[in-house]
């Protein structure tokens, strides 16, 4: 903008007695909103100063580098390279450890088969309608073919044989009839709730299709669908640290006084800024958090907004997130200070100590080959053997909270899991390391205090390698 030199400039003219008194309102409106503005702020920094509430407003500090967030669109190339890599590495193994020459997925829009999230790019919210995908193993040394019988090409890691969606069956029927196999797994389970996602209809439609010939070679893949959720890549191990290291952050901001007042905070205030802070990050979640609170001479009772946090509370949560299609499980434990404590009491301290402790016997007996029930007699028995009252509840985890694979216990089941515990404990699998110790806290009069712990591990050729650690403090809140 071009500015004209003073001495070539007009007067200016007067204004109108009602234009100047429009112009001298405004001043005073703006005078006050300023005002307005000026003690608005001075009141919210005196409210964030004593509040909680000051952690649900963004914050200034970034998280440590290790710790991004990526963005779908930077999730997008990852999840879909490593779905080509588990097609071209890990899929030929696993069909043929089961013995199928033919593996159908098929699965409805919105009541997706559990096996489809781990074949389908980021883009994919849900299945076509419907969704029918082949692999058929052409031998060693050629990998496994990839067939999208209909429209959709899943971002181009299927190969696609075009259909009408009423003649899904037909293309079907003639690709199976082209490549003869002597074995079809479908996707039908009583026992593996991961390997159950064909629904009836769609088998009647299927059995319908084929004819007697080929419906006699339909087998059930349950064992094929548990192996190929619960087998991770390196890379994909890689990932999930990251992930974890995510929630693990979000656990010590929450279990800390920039969320936590003593004597305001309530639990149910701490578990609702957890679940918006994981929603204001672009994560996404697979249950709803908790936070419970153990207090000397039992538990609190709670009021209509939960339980107030004092002074002297054990705070326990169990949080979960989702990142990179990969989902956490995390229980971690807090301690809120009594005045002039530096550190939780030592009966406490020793509590969390036997849950570590228990930990590392539950891994010890779960080493590659051994099967969950056995993992969970021999922990069991040498944790008891060693005067620690022990729970273990171990599960699977990955593309889903409950994953596939072998569990080690449930809290109903601690002499063992009927049919899938007997299942074996595989290399290259993560797991939650789930369980609990009750401990007489001798600084709480003897009470019996509840330690529960979680913590994701992967089960490596080399052993086992917990993805970001482990708790084995408190968390302190002052």
């Amino acid at each position: 903008m071009t500015r004209a030199h003073p001495s070539h400039s007009a007067p200016a003219a007067p204004l109108p007695t009602a234009a100047l008194a429009t112009a001298a309102l405004a001043t005073l409106l703006a005078t006050a909103v300023l005002a307005t503005a000026l003690l608005a702020t001075a009141a919210l920094t005196t409210l964030l100063a004593v509040s909680p509430l000051a952690a649900q407003l963004p914050r200034v500090e970034q998280m440590q580098p290790n710790n991004v967030v990526i963005t779908h669109r930077q999730e997008d190339p990852l999840i879909k390279e490593r779905i080509e890599e588990r097609f071209e590495t890990l899929l030929p193994e696993l069909m043929r450890r089961e013995g199928f020459d033919m593996w159908l997925v098929i699965t409805r829009e919105y009541n997706s088969d559990p096996v489809f999230r781990s074949t389908a790019p980021i883009t994919t919210y849900s299945s076509r309608p419907p969704t029918i995908l082949m692999f058929h193993d052409l031998g060693p040394g050629q990998g496994v073919e990839r067939i999208s019988v209909g429209r959709s090409d899943y971002q181009g890691t299927f190969d696609v044989y075009r259909t009408h969606n009423d003649s899904q069956y037909v293309g079907l029927r003639r690709l199976i009839e082209e490549r003869d196999p002597e074995r079809i797994g479908i996707n039908v389970s009583d026992r593996w709730n991961h390997a159950d996602g064909l629904t009836h209809n769609e088998y009647l439609r299927l059995a319908d299709a084929l004819g007697p010939e080929y419906t006699e070679r339909l087998s059930s893949a349950e064992m094929l669908a548990v192996g190929w959720l619960e087998a991770k890549l390196s890379s994909e191990t890689d990932q999930y640290r990251s992930v974890m290291r995510i929630a693990h952050q979000v656990i010590a901001e929450a279990f800390s006084n920039q969320v936590i007042v003593p004597g305001v905070t309530t639990n149910q205030d701490v578990v609702w800024w957890m679940r918006q802070r994981v929603a204001e990050l672009g994560l996404g979640a697979w249950f709803h958090p908790s936070v419970n609170v153990q207090r000397r001479g039992g538990l609190p009772e709670a009021g209509a907004h939960g339980t107030v946090i004092q002074r002297g509370d054990m705070l326990h949560t169990d949080f979960g997130i989702i990142g990179v299609g990969f989902s956490t499980d995390t229980q971690h434990n807090a301690y809120v200070l009594l005045p002039g404590e530096t550190d939780a009491p030592e009966g406490l301290k020793e509590g969390l100590r036997q849950g570590n402790r228990l930990q590392d016997l539950t891994m010890m007996h779960g080493q590659a080959g051994a099967t969950g029930n056995e993992a969970l007699a021999g922990a069991l028995a040498q944790a008891r053997q060693e005067g620690i009252n022990p729970t273990i509840y171990c599960h699977p985890i990955g593309y889903h909270g409950h994953g596939a694979g072998a569990p080690i216990g449930m809290t109903d089941y601690q002499d063992g899991v009927p049919v899938r515990g007997d299942y074996v404990l595989r290399t290259n699998t993560w797991h939650s390391i789930e369980l609990n110790v009750r401990y007489a806290v001798p600084e709480w009069d003897g009470q019996e205090v509840r330690f529960a712990l979680e913590e994701d591990a992967a089960l490596l050729d080399d052993g086992w390698d917990w993805i970001d650690g482990r708790q084995t403090s408190f968390y302190l809140i002052h």
